[in-house]
């Protein structure tokens, strides 16, 4: 479907129009944040104001997220816009007015803006749809992103239920403010913890002879895993492996009887998380053969990569040049090695998302998850616009009913 000039001018103007409160509520989360899984003043606050404009949000089990659907349903299904709500466990050294009030918690990660920009996508469709417009979308704020554990809990509060495809962006501190970033295929990687407990005979440290070496194995068994692992998989397939956590013993004179670490395994397909898996069992094996313990290897929590769907990519891409021109829509290159859990809703139906631009000429270059991280506001009424449009041309394109555009030269749209 080619986008009409007048349409096009509507929904920016409108953009405009919502500008001032997306910055409120952008400000308003980033200064009262919530931790993954304690999002319940964030859910209170998002369903207040999407109840103010007219719209009926249904909130997710425990109370914690929530999404609301905008126009008609159709059988098509609708167009879902997801955006995340949690913060981060980081003390703030933003020098803002609306810098966190909370100690060790902060939106270090762009949620609070993600969720503004999903308010003002709410914003401007809804009023598209009292216009006359084809619009049939539904709007998700989700908690839990950053534990991985919100796209699953959301699906099961069945906010995907009658939905056909999805798409979401990420606030990216590294491109300019008024150009987004989109690749088709592999987005994000997908993400393993692990856990490695080690136990053996301990003893006084003045007779090592005597007892296991959990140090010695530990310390192995890291360097091992960083040479190892990513010289078995294809050097053409990204593999990185993290130890986070490494702990062991509590004296200087003991030789411990146990050690504990922790970490991450991403990657970007499931063949190499297997073969790499395969390897870390193998290396535990094998050091703990030669020191003489047990090596427990266990994987938790599995996120999976998010895979952008050509079409629905493409989409965000003609949205993106549409508002922006195309010389400021940059193909990404590389997928992130970062894990993202819109991965989990990615799975259920075709979705894709992209990076906003957040930099700006004061603010909005320090990188993700730090105490500075900050965003110039002028991209929410940018990413709303993007999304907001990409959304209302799945709608458009798929409604074969649907022919004719309302008379954008009526008084009641000047």
């Amino acid at each position: 479907m080619m986008i009409e000039q007048s349409l096009l001018d509507r929904l920016q103007a409108l953009s405009r129009s919502h500008a001032m409160k997306m910055r409120e509520v952008r400000r308003y989360l980033h200064r009262h944040p919530e931790l993954s899984g304690q999002e319940y003043r964030s859910t209170d606050f998002l369903a207040e104001i999407v109840t103010d404009l007219g719209l009926h949000p249904k909130l997710a089990d425990d109370n914690r997220g929530l999404y609301v659907d905008i126009g008609e349903e159709l059988q098509l299904g609708r167009t879902a816009i997801r955006a995340d709500i949690d913060a981060l466990p980081i003390q703030s050294l933003v020098q803002q007015e609306y810098a966190s009030d909370t100690e060790q918690v902060m939106h270090a990660c762009g949620h609070d803006a993600h969720s503004a920009i999903a308010y003002g996508v709410a914003a401007i469709l809804a009023e598209l749809a009292r216009d006359g417009f084809p619009v049939n979308s539904r709007v998700i704020f989700q908690p839990e992103e950053e534990t991985s554990r919100g796209g699953l809990h959301m699906i099961r509060s069945g906010a995907l239920q009658g939905v056909r495809s999805a798409i979401a962006l990420h606030v990216d501190p590294t491109r300019p403010v008024g150009t987004i970033g989109i690749r088709e295929g592999a987005f994000t990687a997908g993400c393993d913890l692990f856990t490695v407990e080690m136990t053996g005979p301990g003893g006084h440290g003045a007779r090592p002879h005597l007892t296991g070496d959990l140090v010695g194995a530990a310390s192995q068994w890291v360097t091992d895993i960083y040479r190892r692992v990513p010289r078995a998989i294809d050097a053409r397939d990204a593999v990185v492996i993290n130890v986070g956590s490494f702990h062991t013993g509590n004296a200087p004179n003991v030789v411990p009887s146990n050690a504990s670490l922790s970490g991450t395994l991403r990657t970007l397909s499931s063949e190499s998380a297997e073969r790499a898996k395969e390897m870390m069992a193998e290396i535990s094996r094998a050091i703990a053969s030669i020191h003489s313990c047990r090596i427990d290897l266990n994987f938790g929590q599995h996120t999976p990569p998010v895979i952008n769907d050509v079409t629905v990519a493409r989409r965000l891409r003609k949205a993106g040049e549409e508002i922006l021109g195309e010389a400021n829509v940059r193909e990404i290159t590389q997928p992130s090695m970062g894990a993202e859990d819109f991965a989990f809703m990615a799975q259920q139906v075709p979705a894709a998302m992209f990076r906003l631009g957040v930099a700006g000429m004061d603010l909005g270059s320090e990188p993700l998850h730090t105490p500075k991280f900050d965003i110039d506001e002028s991209a929410l009424p940018i990413g709303a616009s993007v999304l907001a449009l990409a959304a209302f041309q799945d709608t458009a394109d798929s409604d074969s009913s649907f022919n004719e555009f309302p008379n954008l030269n009526s008084p009641r749209f000047q």
